[in-house]
């Protein structure tokens, strides 16, 4: 395709020359300069005159040769550059000649620095504008950085409100717990030492006869009616298809210190405590002598073994801790 668009162009130059030449020779040599013809005359200094031969002294000039104007010089026509083409797939032609313009070299440099300043300036405006958008995006980024770690900080703290709220509430919660338990169990107290029940029997027992069975110190929801329900010789147990092998175990009890401590019992079908814990349920206090005295008298308690029954039994030991 270059090798083609080449040879276009050099038979377009030759036609566009010969075209010229042409024209040339029909417009500026088409007449030659011709002598003038004319009739000699004879040299004289008058109009008048008689004789044949030519005095000396009347000698004619010379008369000058005329010659033939050389024709006029015609200026060769510089052939057009044809210039390369730029690309392979670009060839450039030129249609007309141009009168080329001839520049100093003062003025060539001149218009290289002016360039090579307009370069320099446009790459400093690059890098400028290049810096720029990094420091933009740097921005952004720490932005960035610093909402995530806000948004983290406020989570961790509304986190530890909300626990602490969750706390707060439990406590309040356990303490309304408390407080009412140990309520129903000072009524409880109260009731029985009043001789007044929860219901409307003025009787109960298994011994047949008229009264409320039970010690004065025992716990009015327990169905043991045997025991003195006192701290140093045992209280009161419930549990419920199940029978008390010998007497319940005496806790120790060397304070100063009263209440009632309930502890919730686990018995298996061998009629052994496996597990002894306190339950604030009908209990008045939670010293914790007291509490451990009662738990370690527990586990020390014995039933009857039954084969029949659930592998896990369970149910209370109510100790009433009074000073002699």
């Amino acid at each position: 395709m270059e090798e083609k668009d080449k040879q276009y162009g050099i038979i377009g130059s030759v036609i566009f020359h010969v075209g010229i030449l042409l024209l040339l020779l029909y417009f500026g040599l088409q007449s030659l300069p011709q002598e003038e013809e004319g009739i000699l005359v004879n040299f004289g200094d008058t109009v008048l005159g008689q004789g044949e031969v030519e005095p000396k002294e009347s000698q004619a000039p010379p008369v000058e040769q005329q010659t033939t104007p050389p024709p006029p010089k015609t200026e060769p026509v510089p052939e057009p550059k044809v210039s390369e083409p730029e690309s392979e797939d670009e060839v450039q032609t030129q249609d007309f000649d141009e009168a080329p313009v001839v520049k100093s070299d003062a003025q060539k440099k001149k218009e290289k620095e002016e360039q090579e300043r307009l370069d320099k300036e446009q790459r400093e405006r690059e890098e400028q504008e290049r810096i720029e958008r990094e420091h933009e995006i740097e921005r952004q980024k720490e932005l960035e950085r610093q909402r995530q770690i806000e948004a983290e900080k406020e989570a961790q703290r509304q986190k530890e409100l909300a626990e602490q709220r969750a706390r707060e509430e439990a406590e309040r919660k356990k303490r309304e717990e408390q407080e009412r338990q140990a309520a129903e169990a000072r009524n409880r107290v109260l009731g029985a030492f009043s001789g007044k029940g929860s219901g409307e029997s003025t009787s109960e027992g298994e011994t047949g006869g008229s009264g409320n069975q039970g010690y004065i110190t025992g716990d009015p929801n327990s169905k043991n009616r045997t025991g003195s329900g006192l701290g140093d010789s045992g209280s009161g147990f419930d549990l419920q298809g199940r029978s008390l092998i010998g007497s319940l175990p005496k806790p120790q009890h060397n304070s100063n210190k009263e209440g009632i401590v309930v502890i919730g019992i686990t018995v298996d079908r061998n009629g052994n405590v496996t597990s002894a814990e306190f339950q604030l349920k009908g209990s008045n206090t939670q010293d914790r002598e007291l509490v451990e005295n009662a738990k370690a008298a527990a586990r020390r308690a014995k039933f009857n073994a039954d084969k029949s029954a659930s592998a896990y039994a369970q149910g209370t030991i109510t100790y009433y801790f009074q000073l002699d």
